[in-house]
């Protein structure tokens, strides 16, 4: 069975950030080019990802880190939203958000973490209403996204092991069919023509398995930098 510790805020500060780098640019509404710091003001990071009410968002937020943080309490996070900051949501949720410490599941008798990290993801999508019931290592990454209630819980899943995984994702070729989109669900919501989410190098959820497994961890390259 996997431990749990909870994470630092300076993890989740990273978490933020990778999510906002990976999913801005497939919104025209987001502004990419916003940084996320610290110091970002909570109505300046609603802004620049053009999300929901913080009420909506703080529902969101139980949702993605398994928690279940009463609305009362978020508002004094959230609000004055002028004030208050990311840093201060970090230092929060870093007192209540735990992560999952994999640790490798016997197969043919020997320890195997690669299929311990893709049960983990199938499990976790699977508490977050996705069917998993096909779900194989090979399967296609780009077939996954295509349908629109998977784009968000994987999203969700990748970032908050903490480790880099894509180094980004783009737009295919448009097609004709023209419907509406969300990125986390309701957060981002932006129409857009149908087009597929290519994923660079990571093909499939086994090549997903083995970026998790060389466990670059985010913000790492940058602080080198």
């Amino acid at each position: 069975m996997n431990e749990k510790i909870f994470y630092t805020s300076d993890e989740l500060l990273e978490i933020f950030k990778e999510q906002h780098r990976l999913c801005s640019p497939l919104d025209p509404i987001a502004d990419e080019t916003f940084i996320l710091t610290r110091e970002t003001k909570i109505w300046e990071l609603r802004d620049a990802q053009d999300l929901i009410p913080w009420d909506e968002y703080a529902e969101f937020l139980n949702q993605e880190f398994r928690i279940d943080v009463p609305i009362k309490k978020w508002k004094t996070i959230f609000n004055p939203d002028d004030k208050q900051t990311l840093g201060d949501l970090c230092d929060f949720l870093s007192t209540v958000a735990e992560k999952e410490i994999i640790k490798p599941v016997k197969r043919l008798g020997a320890e195997c973490l690669s299929a311990a990290i893709f049960l983990t993801l199938k499990r976790n999508l699977k508490s977050k209403g996705v069917d998993v019931t096909d779900l194989r290592p090979s399967t296609k990454i780009e077939e996954f996204l295509e349908i629109n209630k998977n784009f968000s819980p994987l999203m969700e899943e990748v970032t908050l092991t903490g480790i880099k995984t894509f180094d980004k994702l783009e737009y295919g070729k448009l097609e004709t069919e023209r419907r509406f989109k969300y990125w986390v669900d309701k957060i981002f919501p932006n129409w857009v023509y149908r087009r597929p989410i290519h994923a660079g190098d990571i093909q499939t959820f086994r090549d997903l398995v083995e970026k998790i497994m060389d466990n670059e961890k985010l913000g790492i390259t940058a602080h080198l930098q």
